[in-house]
């Protein structure tokens, strides 16, 4: 298959200044730990767009930077000829939003630390006056950065033709998706996550499978929980089944394969490929761990083929 530029994402929540403390020793809570430091842009649908872009989507980004030095420094990262950034607002008084993650020996998350509150002010009002431009696309990606007021203003313009995909981030944020669920196509919670949205306690897998079944029944059309190490459970309605992690070759950092696994899922359902999107996103998010950077450098589709191809034992070639 050729290289696609058949699409055009509209991505819509968060760009954020990233930092990453991982530390060089066994992590000592408490006390003082020598890290490496590192910086970069980030947020969740801000990374899903570059995704996009290194697999042969293109993408507009719907967001808001602060009028400060860390928003232009973001931008100037983020530039890219197949990323459009004229939906991204530019709002005084407030800072660029921020994230640092500090990472243990191993690469897995210790502790999150988010400055979000610029995105306050993506409000009803804001919502409107994208709307337009927003509705120009028949792919959406939403995360859960937005206001729940801004979400579902969002979510009811909404047509038929449109299929939306959304990443509720984190377990403090879910709840704001909470009054869109019945306009949510695909929805990527993971198991504490699908615990908050469907009222139950999600321990075992006999949990993971009720949780999403819940949800389902709220009006989401797909529901794909990740279970981190142990891969996903997808429930489409017709069947659930629980899907295992693509083995990567060395793993690095977790904190990118969450973005990589929504891209790669996005990204098959947009270039209509043969395999299911489930299996691309979860070959994108084994590479994804294989480097500390937030997206993978070597992430395109023939890597995410070949990926593929090692996990299944079949030619995923077309």
């Amino acid at each position: 298959m050729a290289d696609i530029r058949i699409e055009s994402v509209a991505c819509i929540g968060g760009i954020v200044a990233d930092r990453k403390a991982r530390v060089t020793e066994k992590l000592h809570p408490g006390s003082s730990n020598p890290v490496n430091m590192s910086s970069c842009p980030g947020g969740v649908v801000s990374n899903i767009a570059r995704n996009l872009g290194k697999l042969g989507c293109t993408a507009s980004l719907f967001s808001a930077v602060g009028r400060d030095a860390a928003g232009e420094q973001v931008l100037r990262d983020l530039a890219s000829p197949d990323l459009d950034l004229s939906g991204v607002s530019h709002i005084a008084g407030r800072p660029t939003a921020s994230y640092t993650a500090v990472l243990d020996e191993n690469g897995q998350l210790f502790i999150g630390l988010a400055d979000m509150a610029i995105f306050d002010e993506l409000d009803v009002e804001w919502a409107d006056r994208v709307t337009t431009a927003i509705g120009k696309h028949r792919f959406w990606i939403l995360d859960a950065n937005l206001p729940a007021a801004t979400i579902e203003r969002i979510l009811n313009a909404k047509t038929s033709e449109t299929t939306v995909l959304v990443d509720p981030i984190s377990v403090a944020k879910a709840a704001r998706v909470r009054n869109a669920m019945h306009k949510i196509d695909v929805f990527f919670p993971n198991a504490k996550e699908a615990a908050v949205l469907s009222g139950r306690s999600v321990a075992t897998a006999e949990d993971v499978v009720e949780a999403a079944a819940q949800i389902r029944r709220s009006g989401v059309g797909t529901v794909v929980v990740t279970l981190a190490e142990d891969g996903i459970y997808v429930d489409d309605g017709a069947r659930g089944k629980f899907m295992p992690a693509i083995p990567a070759q060395r793993v690095l950092d977790v904190t990118g394969a969450g973005d990589a696994l929504v891209a790669g899922y996005a990204y098959a359902v947009i270039a209509n490929e043969r395999h299911e999107p489930a299996l691309w996103g979860l070959a994108a998010a084994s590479l994804a761990v294989e480097t500390e950077e937030s997206i993978a450098p070597n992430l395109n589709r023939e890597s995410v083929l070949a990926r593929i191809e090692s996990s299944t034992g079949k030619s995923a070639r077309t």
